[in-house]
């Protein structure tokens, strides 16, 4: 079976329209159906329920999927793996990041990545911590950067930045006139805070647990799942939080936020990188893994 017609069906099942397929790979949409009726002909299985207004997998083709990325994948990698004995960097490079690497950190080193390197295909998943971990261990991505270190057999964890979570206030707001505060006098303000899963809102339940402070005894205003949006918030006086200093260095600098120092803790993380050690590893992987930790590596 022609490794394009996967290809095909994977598109078809992502986007849920053959006429969507046809235009991106540029063929027409007949074509696009000969293509499905022949490998549902080959497997003997229907793959796609196209009754309704969009083309959706059949059980079997929920199956057929998992196995067709997986195929498209091992042929990525064969090829990479024979550019491997020419000593050639290139192929795709897929990598998944949560919320404040993702968009503070890693972008800027990819892009120098891909200026030394100009054949990489790179792809940059954002996503919360758990479920950048899953893709990772499920293999959608080749490598991860998160906000925690990670304990498990099958992945290595290696720390890569240093992080520090701040409290945020308006300037205006009656916390920004103190030099210090304690973390048990913020609790009874209106806090906004990361959605359940990210990395930042899980170092702060591992504090108050370590403080002896209940959750239930926080007063929570809203829970989003964007930094800008949280960003926004403490900026319309909506509340105060607690965000990574990468993400609120800019807003800091305009001054349309204050940050006031804890009196009696010290929110320094790391931010790891992440990969499966006990998957074979493209030439690029190995180089870009070697690349991001020269540049920001922590000891």
């Amino acid at each position: 079976m022609n490794l394009d017609y996967f290809k095909t069906f994977i598109m078809i099942v992502e986007k849920g329209s053959f006429s969507e397929t046809a235009k991106a790979v540029d063929i027409s949409q007949p074509a696009i159906s000969f293509q499905i009726q022949a490998m549902e002909k080959e497997y003997g299985q229907i793959l796609l329920d196209r009754s309704g207004n969009k083309a959706k997998p059949t059980e079997t083709g929920k199956i057929f999927y998992r196995f067709a990325k997986e195929m498209v994948r091992n042929n990525e990698l064969l090829k990479e793996a024979l550019d491997e004995l020419k000593n050639v960097v290139r192929g795709k490079l897929v990598l998944g990041a949560s919320t404040t690497p993702g968009e503070y950190i890693v972008p800027k080193i990819l892009g120098q990545f891909k200026k030394k390197f100009p054949d990489i295909e790179p792809e940059l998943l954002i996503a919360d911590t758990d479920d950048i971990l899953e893709k990772l261990i499920n293999h959608e991505i080749d490598i991860a950067f998160i906000g925690r270190e990670v304990l498990k057999d099958s992945l290595k964890s290696k720390k890569f930045a240093s992080d520090e979570l701040i409290l945020i206030v308006h300037p205006n707001h009656q916390l920004a006139k103190k030099k210090v505060v304690a973390l048990k006098k913020i609790i009874s303000y209106p806090l906004i805070l990361r959605e359940k899963g990210s990395a930042t809102r899980k170092t702060f339940e591992n504090l108050l647990k370590s403080q002896g402070i209940p959750e239930k005894n926080l007063n929570v205003a809203m829970e989003l799942g964007s930094i800008q949006a949280i960003l926004a918030a403490v900026e319309a006086d909506l509340g105060i939080s607690i965000i990574s200093k990468w993400a609120a260095k800019k807003d800091l600098s305009l001054g349309t936020i204050k940050t006031v120092p804890f009196a009696d803790i010290n929110l320094v993380r790391n931010i790891c990188l992440v990969y499966n050690k006990k998957r074979i590893m493209t030439k690029a992987q190995k180089e870009f893994i070697d690349f991001a930790l020269r540049k920001h590596a922590v000891k």
